[in-house]
Order: C-alpha cells, then structure tokens, then sequence
C-alpha cells in the first residue's frame, strides 16, 4: 500500500519541472529502504554522490545502496509515457502523449559509475548495477538489472551472493563514501557545467578513472 502510495503521488507531478521530477523519482527509491517498507534489516543508502576522476570528469550517482547481498549502484529514471530500448543501443526512446525524446542508454550511463565506484572502493568489491524506472515502464528484454520500481526491495533482499558483507563491513564502506561526500570535492555547480560541455559535443574523456581519495589507504 505504502508503494502504491508513492507510485499515484509521481502519477500527479505532471507540472512538475524536469529537476523536481527527478529529484521525486529518486525520492521514491530512497523510501523503498525505509523500516516501513524494507523492514529492520540492516542496510545504508548514500544518495546523491559526485565524483571527480583525476582527468576531471565528474560523475553523479543517483543512489549507493550498502547490504548484506552487496553493494548497488542505482541509476533513477522518473519518465513518463512508453520506454523503446534495448541493452546495446546507445539511446532509449521515450513517447508520452505524441511527443518523443531521447535519451543516454541509462545501462550504459550506469556502466561507466559503476567502475567509478568500484575504483574509489579500491576494487575490492563487486558493484552491482541497477536502473530503475519508478512509473513501472521498464522496456522488455534489457536484463535482469532493470528494474520497476516494485521490483527494488525483493531485488536487493534476494541477491544471490557467494559471501554475505559483515555488518562492520558495510559501516566501513557507508562511512568511507559518507567522507567523500562530505568533502565537497566536486559541487552541483561544477557537475552540471562539465555534462553541458558533454552535451555540446566536447568529447568524454574516460581513460582515467581515478578519483580524489581523502583516505589513501582503503
């Protein structure tokens, strides 16, 4: 009920502006890791992390979310209308009421956080990745790792995984992104200004991945 809640409540934001319909698509992911719906488990979300590599591109990670099955990188679309796309091609098509768009292939947009992440962690864990469309619009055949958004908590819970993180384990890794958050490294500002260069055509440079690392030896 409480899922079906924050679906009808997206289903009303039709006036909304593009940067407050994200920010409620990426909203209702936050509330499926709520004790309401995910129950007392153990588990942290981190939401909303830029990452600056060493060749200055700057990367936004929608969601971290820390659990006992993994670690998972989430890539939020709150799009309206019918999703055409399939894993390899480069952009997906959105129709809403005769209009058209398109956008980034979110699988592939979510690759390239993913080895970011995976980086800043030092490589030492596997990152999965998931793409979430929170209107239950999710193209057919695309995989396994996109995702409606009533499918997210069973998803994660479920995870089929060789070895379990240790509660500690997940302190350490929360509280090592925690840090780099903190840190400002790279501000909004500064993000939204890299990917207009993106978007005007300047090439992404994406050969080194390194990023800032306020503690050298994690």
């Amino acid at each position: 009920m409480y899922l079906f809640g924050l679906i009808r409540l997206l289903s009303y934001s039709i006036n909304s502006t593009k940067e407050s319909h994200g920010s409620l698509g990426e909203k209702a992911v936050s509330s499926i890791f709520t004790t309401a719906f995910f129950g007392k488990d153990e588990r942290y979300i981190v939401n909303n992390v830029l990452f600056e590599t060493a060749n200055k591109s700057t990367h936004q990670i929608d969601h971290i979310v820390i659990y006992k099955t993994g670690i998972f990188c989430l890539e939020t679309k709150n799009l309206r209308g019918s999703v055409i796309g399939t894993r390899e091609s480069p952009t997906w098509r959105v129709q809403n009421y005769g209009v058209s768009y398109d956008i980034q292939n979110p699988i592939m947009q979510n690759k390239t956080h993913v080895r970011v992440l995976s980086e800043f962690l030092g490589d030492k864990y596997d990152i999965h990745s998931v793409v979430v469309l929170v209107r239950g619009n999710k193209p057919q055949e695309v995989g396994e790792e996109v995702l409606n958004l009533q499918e997210l908590r069973d998803y994660i819970k479920n995870y089929p995984c060789e070895k379990e993180l240790s509660s500690d384990e997940m302190k350490a890794i929360y509280s090592h992104i925690v840090d780099y958050k903190d840190a400002g490294v790279v501000s909004e500002i500064e993000h939204i200004n890299y990917v207009k260069k993106i978007k005007e055509g300047e090439k992404e440079d994406l050969s080194e991945m390194k990023v800032y690392n306020p503690d050298e030896e994690w």
